[in-house]
Parts: structure tokens; C-alpha cells; sequence
């Protein structure tokens, strides 16, 4: 007697949305609260994704996770040249 197996099933790809989702713990709401004041204290703060990492001691993607929640909450905004800003 063989035993069948089951074709393997392909892992669909997870949306950003999904990963950061998954990646929502009680620190992204204290990163998020640091990055929202460091925004409203230092009036016209500009970063590049880099620049923001590098300023919060956060990796490229935990950074890039967090920037976008903030824009997706309206409260940051990103310019073409890949620069994140407070919306006015």
C-alpha cells in the first residue's frame, strides 16, 4: 500500500498589509506614539527611509512598516522623492 501525497501548496505571497498586521505588538503603538512626537516637536522634519531607521535605531523594515501606517493614517505624507513628512 502507498501512501498518496498531497500536491505541495504554493505559499501566495503576503501583502505588506498582512506582514504588518502580524507585526503589530504593544511596542509598534510606543514606536508609533516616539515617531508622532519627534514629528510635531521638530517642525519641517524631513527623512528619507535611511534617515528615519537610522534616527529611531530601528531596522529598514520595521522603519518602513511603521512610516506606513503613519501615512496610511494621514499623518505623514511621502513625496516622490521618497521623503516623509508631517501633513500640514
Amino acid at each position: 500500500m502507498s501512501a498518496t501525497m498531497a500536491p505541495p501548496v504554493s505559499a501566495s505571497p503576503v501583502s505588506t498589509t498582512d506582514r504588518r498586521a502580524k507585526r503589530f505588538d504593544g511596542s509598534m503603538s510606543a514606536d508609533l506614539a516616539r515617531i508622532r512626537s519627534e514629528y510635531i516637536e521638530i517642525s519641517g522634519l524631513v527623512l528619507t527611509l535611511p534617515q528615519a531607521a537610522r534616527l529611531w535605531g530601528f531596522g529598514t523594515e520595521r522603519a518602513a512598516d511603521l512610516l506606513t501606517v503613519l501615512l496610511d493614517a494621514g499623518f505623514l505624507t511621502c513625496d516622490k522623492r521618497a521623503v516623509y513628512r508631517r501633513r500640514r
